[in-house]
């Protein structure tokens, strides 16, 4: 696949480079902020163009339809409206496919009418990254990457050194796995289902490894492809451990509630990553603030487009979570919030009640 990507970023770059040798213009739509009419520019037009007279170009790619990746997108959409910036939105395969990602990402390259593009999701920005940055010439902004270094997104968080920087969530494995050590002091099997596939999750997995041994927990990890292996894998490993743990992981994400009908069946608890799981059945978790995650990589955008280099921009590695407990499952679990975590948990119901406790959840 990287072999295929570097291809086809060689390709894009020959093609831009055909296309100003040859001084062909490109015709580019500009929002007018006085008119609703849409005029075409050539690009040596826009280029001497003041941005004060123009609303900024901006593409957001999504990897898929799901809410903490919404999130995100809500979060950048918040930044670069409250500034008053243009954008447009793709959202990519709602079928953990990254075939969207791509074309859009192919389509994007050659269009000198986008001035930047934030990509939402690791397996997004590993395929759009590479191809823009080939091409040379447009920034991108990447939110809801867990190691960006790792996926080869850029060189160095400090200084990316490529035309890319964004907001990577730096998942607390120890954070989570003291955690569930808390509510359960003395489990020594805990579970973990993970797409092969994905990147994100290898690294975090080896991770939570080292980790549990340290704490005399041996961890049971199984490996998925699809959603349709999740009901059947989820089932098996129920009746193994003592606990399950959910890692960062976009198919198992979009797809957790096979884990979660299992987990609750089993009388397993269950531990998520983001908000939504524990609504939908986790017993706790740490979780992000994605919509915060997701200003802080507008923001980025916004300094770009002002003149600011992304390939000099540091990445923000985002690492501040809040606990949150589904106080429906303690009560199915005959399970009490541990004394340590009382005042900083904050408790939620199921997703089936609209209702959520007020207690220290905030505003």
């Amino acid at each position: 696949m990287k072999t295929k990507i570097r291809s086809i970023a060689i390709f894009l770059a020959a093609a831009i480079a055909a296309l100003c040798i040859s001084g062909c213009s490109m015709k580019l739509s500009v929002d007018d902020p006085e008119d609703d009419n849409v005029s075409d520019l050539s690009e040596s037009a826009l280029e001497n163009e003041s941005t004060s007279t123009r609303k900024a170009r901006v593409s957001v790619i999504q990897y898929a339809d799901y809410s903490s990746l919404n999130e995100c997108r809500e979060g950048v959409e918040a930044a670069l409206n409250e500034a008053g910036i243009g954008f447009e939105v793709t959202v990519g395969s709602k079928n953990h496919e990254k075939d969207d990602c791509e074309q859009k990402a192919q389509d994007l390259a050659i269009n000198s009418a986008t001035d930047l593009i934030v990509c939402i999701g690791t397996p997004c920005a590993e395929i759009v990254c590479p191809i823009i940055s080939s091409a040379g010439r447009t920034p991108v902004v990447f939110c809801a990457v867990t190691d960006p270094v790792g996926a080869g997104i850029v060189e160095n968080i400090a200084s990316p050194r490529v035309n890319c920087t964004g907001v990577a969530t730096a998942f607390n494995i120890k954070e989570q796995l003291n955690m569930i050590n808390t509510f359960q002091p003395s489990i020594t099997k805990l579970g973990v289902i993970y797409t092969e596939s994905e990147q994100n999750t290898k690294g975090q997995l080896e991770s939570l490894k080292k980790a549990a041994q340290a704490l005399g927990i041996t961890v049971y990890a199984e490996p998925v492809e699809d959603p349709s292996q999740l009901s059947p894998t989820a089932k098996a490993l129920m009746t193994k451990v003592e606990a399950v743990t959910i890692l960062p992981d976009n198919m198992i994400a979009m797809n957790s509630w096979n884990i979660t009908n299992q987990s609750i069946v089993g009388k397993i608890p269950l531990y998520g990553v983001n908000l939504s799981q524990v609504h939908e059945g986790c017993l706790a978790g740490y979780c992000y603030d994605f919509t915060s995650i997701g200003k802080k990589a507008g923001e980025q955008a916004i300094q770009i487009l002002h003149g600011e280099s992304a390939a000099d921009m540091p990445v923000i590695m985002e690492r501040e979570c809040t606990l949150y407990v589904n106080s429906d499952r303690l009560s199915d679990l005959d399970m009490t919030i541990p004394d340590e975590y009382k005042t900083a948990a904050n408790e939620v119901k199921t997703q089936y009640e609209t209702s959520v406790s007020t207690k220290n959840v905030p505003d």
